[in-house]
């Protein structure tokens, strides 16, 4: 099994436009890497106004604040394990079916984010806030974190697909891609239950 993995590999990596960290000029590792995080500045921006967006219901209800790293870190860290996943996996199987990745992911993060929030509603509770928070802090860390399925997964493949190594983009991309989600999750969610 190890044998047919290292020559699927092999092949794969005939087909692919790799960057080799070691052997790359600088000033090409800089212009290969710096775009991407010019693009997720930019996205970071924009998340900022997501969340000014949200200022009114931001006043009655500042406790939220408190949760939005909280809420950003859990699903950026479960889109960044996925991410890892999906690269790695799309290099040891050219021909991975999507559907059938994308569905046992989808099982595995459902799972995670069930525990997770459930976990996130106690501790809440136990820091002295009612139900109706903890509630909508489960809920809005569980929608974003099934969210961070399309960054981890979409991400990388699309990259992958266009022949370009999703191991320079994929990460700030996706990372910038799930903050907004993430915010936008939160605060609609917060909106709708607390208001």
């Amino acid at each position: 099994m190890v044998v047919y993995d290292i020559i699927v590999y092999l092949k794969y990596m005939e087909n692919k436009t790799l960057d080799d960290v070691l052997k790359l000029p600088l000033y090409k590792s800089i212009f290969h890497r710096l775009p991407w995080l010019i693009i997720g500045l930019i996205g970071g921006v924009m998340a900022a106004k997501v969340v000014v967006g949200f200022e009114e219901i931001l006043e009655k209800n500042l406790f939220l604040a408190a949760f939005i790293p909280l809420i950003v870190y859990m699903s950026d860290a479960v889109g960044t394990q996925m991410e890892s996943f999906a690269i790695r996996d799309l290099a040891m199987h050219s021909h991975m079916k999507l559907i059938r990745y994308f569905l046992r992911q989808l099982i595995v993060v459902s799972l995670m984010g069930i525990i997770l929030s459930v976990c996130l509603i106690f501790i809440s509770l136990l820091m002295g806030q009612e139900i109706r928070v903890g509630i909508t802090l489960g809920i809005s860390l569980f929608a974003a974190v099934m969210s961070s399925l399309l960054t981890g997964i979409l991400i990388p493949y699309l990259f992958n697909r266009i022949k370009l190594d999703p191991a320079n983009a994929s990460g700030p991309i996706a990372t910038i891609i799930q903050d907004l989600f993430s915010v936008s999750i939160y605060f609609y969610i917060a909106s709708l239950l607390l208001n």
